[in-house]
């Protein structure tokens, strides 16, 4: 059987299946990168990887040393990302074909695919080998997911389908910009007397990014859920 002989409330429940399936997944493999490459890190004996590291190390500077099991972790959790925003905003375009709601939806798509593209790139060019490539492409990846999530909330509240996880990903938006714009400053400062310590905070808020990321993946199978 074709999706397009499927009745309206089967596709709307199939999209729906697939879509909690991908955020799960997306989510999971992002929680196995991240706690991966803490493992590995460990497994090093928490060695300084690159001559100004702090205390903390950059998560880019873990995966820049175990590349296969960071550009892994960021394929598969990209991919399935992407499949996530794909799935979800079908979901809740189905029966809603106003222009400008659908225009958003897919300015959301896009940047989400391009955050999506960004993460495996900043994996595969490294922070030790690329530094300035590696660092853009992070940008890019923060940038772009923010843009994307607040479309999404933009979405939502102008269709007027609010519930729990589109106030938490308010609060994902509100916590991450903050963060992002620290993480700036902690790594460009220059200052010889406590340059390590300022390595050690930014590494510990790229860290706390990554963590919350995994929550932000997981949002969208909660908003599925709570969705009817």
């Amino acid at each position: 059987m074709s999706i397009s002989a499927i009745s309206p409330s089967w596709k709307h429940l199939l999209f729906k299946f697939f879509g909690l399936l991908s955020s799960t997944i997306a989510s999971l493999a992002w929680l196995a990168t991240i706690v991966a490459l803490f493992a590995l890190w460990g497994a090093d004996d928490f060695i300084r990887y690159d001559y100004d590291d702090g205390e903390v190390v950059y998560i880019s500077n873990v995966g820049a040393r175990h590349k296969t099991v960071f550009i892994i972790g960021t394929a598969i959790t990209g991919t399935f990302f992407v499949l996530t925003l794909i799935l979800t905003k079908i979901c809740f375009d189905m029966e809603d074909r106003r222009r400008f709601k659908r225009g958003v939806s897919i300015a959301s798509i896009i940047f989400g695919i391009i955050a999506g593209i960004s993460l495996l790139l900043l994996s595969i060019l490294d922070s030790i080998n690329h530094k300035g490539a590696h660092y853009t492409f992070t940008g890019l990846f923060i940038v772009c997911t923010l843009i994307s999530a607040i479309l999404t909330i933009v979405y939502r509240f102008s269709h007027d389908q609010i519930n729990l996880s589109v106030f938490i990903r308010y609060l994902f938006v509100c916590m991450v910009i903050p963060l992002a714009i620290t993480f700036v400053v902690m790594s460009v400062i220059k200052r010889p007397s406590d340059q390590t310590q300022l390595k050690s905070v930014a590494a510990s808020i790229e860290w706390s990014i990554a963590i919350l990321f995994i929550f932000y993946l997981a949002l969208f199978a909660l908003d599925l859920l709570l969705y009817y």
